[in-house]
This record gives structure tokens, C-alpha cells and sequence, in this order.
């Protein structure tokens, strides 16, 4: 239980809170995710911590970190991730066009949880935390 408050408090539950609450406010959707890519930086032992999405939402992945920066497959991942943030900006939706596009990104719901999970391969999921959201949501008293 210690690992999970660790690695998922206050950001990981938090944010599912934030976007549950958002979606059942109903004024305009939510779109929820998760940075699931991981950095060699550091040997690789901190897997993806906290902000290591900056980089990518706003494509500089040249002064990303010196190991980041030759790998081919985050300025791929950039180019994607980048393109879902300023399609938000625009639309209100992080859905994109094209080849190089995204999986379709549906809007957040307390019923179906769809969260983007951002990696080499993205993909969407539905509640892909259940068992920990439970245990968050318990020790925390969201639900």
C-alpha cells in the first residue's frame, strides 16, 4: 500500500477525481491520460516520472535529456503527442487526422474510464488503474 500511495498520490488519483467529476459535470468532456513511455535517463531506473511528458507535448525532444534526444521513437511519439495538444487547444478534442495520428481518444467517463496511455504503441483503455483506483479511492474517501 506504501508503493501505491508513492507512485500514485496525489497525481494518478487526483487527476482520475478531477476527470470524473468533470464528466459528470457534463459542461464539456474530459479527456484523461497516462504517461506510460519510459525515459532511459538515469539507467532507466525511474521509469516515467512526473513531467516527463513536457518534452513531448511541446516537441523539443532535442533538449529532452542526451539520451532522449537520439532516440527516434520519442521524436515519433512527440510529433503525436504534440499534435493532440494543440488539436485540444483548437477544437476542444485531442482527436487528430492522418496517418501519424492517434487512437481515437474518447472522452472520459465515470462508467467507461477511457484514459489515453501514451507509449511507443498508444492506446486507449478502459479504467486501466481499477484495482488500485479502488484502494485510492477508499484510503482517500472519493467515493
Amino acid at each position: 500500500m506504501c508503493i501505491l500511495f508513492a507512485t500514485d498520490h496525489p497525481r494518478g488519483a487526483y487527476s482520475r477525481e478531477l476527470a470524473k467529476r468533470k464528466a459528470i459535470a457534463g459542461a464539456a468532456p474530459a479527456f484523461l491520460y497516462r504517461f506510460d513511455w519510459e525515459t532511459p535517463e538515469g539507467g532507466g531506473h525511474m521509469r516515467s516520472p512526473h513531467t516527463i511528458e513536457i518534452p513531448f507535448v511541446f516537441n523539443n525532444i532535442k533538449i529532452a535529456g542526451p539520451l532522449i534526444s537520439k532516440m527516434p521513437e520519442a521524436y515519433a511519439l512527440a510529433e503525436k503527442v504534440s499534435a493532440a495538444w494543440v488539436a485540444f487547444a483548437r477544437t476542444g478534442s485531442p482527436n487528430t487526422p492522418g496517418a501519424a495520428s492517434l487512437p481515437k481518444w474518447p472522452a472520459y467517463s465515470a462508467m467507461s474510464r477511457d484514459t489515453m496511455l501514451f507509449n511507443n504503441e498508444s492506446r486507449v483503455e478502459q479504467d486501466p488503474d481499477h484495482g488500485p483506483r479502488l484502494v485510492m479511492e477508499q484510503a482517500l474517501k472519493l467515493s
